[in-house]
């Protein structure tokens, strides 16, 4: 394959943040947008098959480039096509969705919304907490209960942790500086400024960075447990404490904790879209050539093993007992599945590699969703605010009786709502009265909050 590249323009210092660095600076947006397109295959190549495992996003783009450049990609999938963005339609809900998986995409990923843009979908702002689109927030801690729309609406305590925060970034991470180099795409200086952090945060804790800062060291400990309940962007950093500083700098220097938004009608969109999708530009296929037709409406069964042919190729056996020979496999479900579900031959990965995989673990969430007949909790009431909120709180997830004999369930981990399906961070639970009981973050019980009188 031929692929021209060129060093990414140098942009402005102010330009907006994208996933560009710092552990790989590579300007993805640049490419896929590149009028000579990803690169090209000798002809001799045109119309080979590779064998892509997994019908996700990942997956899907894969193979929607790779007929792009002329090559047949074969889908492998185990379950639905769409992977972990998955939209459910309330059956008679007139287009109310519940996303099961992914939900909130931010603009600094760049990559992705270019697909959203080639599918001519639409995206609108996420409701996270103190933002425009959430309305209001509701933060319920220790028994007290704050109502804000900004960060100017809460108490002092709340300010000063966003302040240290902030502080602690600059402090101990040179956050501006980095992210300056970020935007201006200088990948040398990204690399150097990156390299440094390496060797000072790579074996030290989120918990230790926060812990260790002058910034948050200068207040009290309950600063600390208000920042890992509450935290700002998407909510409370708790869970994530006992992770690498680094995890955690990837996700704050590349914006991924903010400016998120949602795609209307569905995230499943987009990854099916690309199944459905004609490209203007086509290598070798006639026009019209799309995904869904070079596999005939639907991917092949799940993978159940893999191991090298004896002429040197690829061998897969899918769910049907079929064997197929690949010179190349591109495997995009979830890696742990390759040391759980599929026979995988040892000898095709290192030890370390197997070592790796072995270790990888994958964060959960469960959300649950009540569709309802309009968006009540913005309703205001006399003092001009909603009559539910967003809400962040500390109570423990466990399953309630709640008033009036309405049971309410707890769930936990995610976070926000949109539209006339759910709201207020994980899920919620309406009552014959009307009143939503709404929760929030993760390790959090639903909450039956008041507005102020």
């Amino acid at each position: 394959m031929t692929v021209t590249l060129t060093p990414p323009a140098r942009r402005a210092a102010d330009a907006p943040i994208t996933m560009f660095g710092p552990d790989f600076p590579f300007a993805y947006d640049e490419w896929l947008a590149h009028p000579a397109g990803l690169g090209t295959l000798p002809a001799s190549r045109h119309g080979s098959e590779v064998a892509i495992v997994g019908a996700g996003m990942a997956g899907l783009t894969a193979a929607y480039e790779l007929m792009k450049l002329g090559l047949k990609p074969v889908v492998y999938e185990a379950s639905r096509m769409g992977g972990r963005l998955r939209s459910q339609p309330f059956e008679g809900g007139s287009g109310a969705i519940a996303e099961l998986g992914g939900m909130r995409f931010p603009l600094s990923s760049t990559g992705f919304y270019h697909y959203v843009r080639t599918l001519g979908l639409q995206s609108r702002p996420f409701p996270n907490p103190l933002t425009p689109a959430a309305n209001c927030t509701v933060i319920d801690l220790e028994g007290q209960t704050h109502w804000a729309r900004t960060l100017d609406d809460l108490p002092p305590l709340f300010r000063e942790v966003a302040q240290a925060w902030a502080d602690a970034l600059e402090e101990g991470a040179g956050f501006t500086e980095l992210q300056t180099a970020m935007r201006q795409r200088d990948v040398e200086r990204v690399k150097a400024l990156w390299n440094a952090r390496v060797l000072r945060w790579d074996d030290r804790t989120f918990y230790d960075f926060v812990a260790q800062s002058s910034a948050f060291q200068r207040l009290s400990f309950h600063h600390r447990e208000v920042f890992g309940q509450v935290g700002f962007g998407t909510g409370g950093w708790d869970s994530d404490f006992p992770n690498s500083m680094l995890e955690i700098l990837r996700v704050v220097l590349t914006g991924c904790d903010e400016n998120q938004h949602l795609i209307v009608g569905g995230v499943q969109q987009v990854p099916l879209g690309l199944w459905h999708h004609a490209p203007q530009r086509l290598v070798h296929w006639p026009q019209g050539t799309t995904l869904a037709r070079l596999h005939h409406g639907a991917p092949r069964p799940a993978v159940k093993a893999i191991q090298r042919a004896g002429n040197g190729q690829l061998e897969i056996t899918d769910a049907w007992g079929h064997t197929r020979c690949y010179d190349a496999v591109l495997v995009t479900c979830q890696s742990w599945l390759l040391t759980t579900q599929i026979a995988c031959e040892e000898s095709l990965f290192s030890q370390k590699l197997w070592m790796a995989l072995d270790r990888t673990r994958y964060m959960q969430s469960s959300k649950t969703f009540v569709m309802v007949d309009r968006p009540f909790w913005n309703d205001l009431r006399a003092n001009g605010w909603p009559v539910m909120g967003m809400t962040l709180t500390d109570r423990l997830t466990l399953p309630r009786l709640a008033a009036e004999s309405r049971v309410a369930i707890a769930y936990a981990n995610a976070c926000g709502a949109e539209g006339d399906t759910h709201y207020g961070g994980l899920s919620r639970l309406v009552g014959a009265d009307g009143r939503v009981v709404a929760s929030a973050r993760r390790g959090e019980a639903l909450l039956i909050a008041d507005s102020p009188d």
